[in-house]
C-alpha cells in the first residue's frame, strides 16, 4: 500500500486473508496437538511443515485402519472355528501326517496359541468387550 501498488481496501482485505491464515494454521496446529503430539512437536521444530504433517497424520490412521481390518478378519477367522470344535473328538483325531506342509501343530503351537488366547482375553476384559 505505501508503494502505491495496492489501495487501502485492497491492503486490508489481503491483511484480513492473513489473519485468518495464522488463525487458521494455529487451529490446525492446536488440533494436531490432541490427535498427535509428536507430530505437533516436529512442526513447532520446523522439521515438518503443518501440511506434511496432516499427510503423515492421515497416512498413519489409514494404516492403522487397515491393521485393525486385517486383525480382525483375522480373529474371526480363527476363532469361531476353534470354538466350534470345543467338547469334540476333533483333536484326538488329530493326524500330523495329515496336516498341510508346514501346517503341522505341535506342542510348541499349542503353547503359543494359549498365549495368544490368553492375551486376547485380557485385551477383551479390558476393552470391556462382550
Amino acid at each position: 500500500m505505501i508503494s502505491g501498488d495496492m489501495g487501502l481496501d485492497e491492503a486490508y482485505a489481503v491483511a484480513r486473508q492473513n489473519k485468518a491464515q495464522a488463525d487458521s494454521d494455529e487451529a490446525q496446529l492446536a488440533r494436531l496437538r490432541e490427535e498427535d503430539p509428536q507430530l505437533a512437536d516436529r512442526v513447532a521444530a520446523q522439521e515438518l511443515t503443518l501440511q506434511g504433517a496432516w499427510a503423515e497424520r492421515k497416512a498413519r490412521v489409514e494404516e492403522d485402519l487397515r491393521q485393525r481390518r486385517v486383525a480382525t478378519q483375522l480373529v474371526c477367522e480363527v476363532l469361531p472355528s476353534l470354538a466350534q470344535v470345543r467338547g469334540t473328538r476333533t483333536f484326538a483325531l488329530y493326524d500330523p501326517e495329515l496336516a498341510p506342509p508346514g501346517r503341522a501343530v505341535t506342542r510348541k503351537v499349542i503353547e503359543h496359541a494359549a498365549t495368544a488366547l490368553a492375551e486376547m482375553a485380557a485385551v477383551w476384559k479390558e476393552r470391556d468387550l462382550p
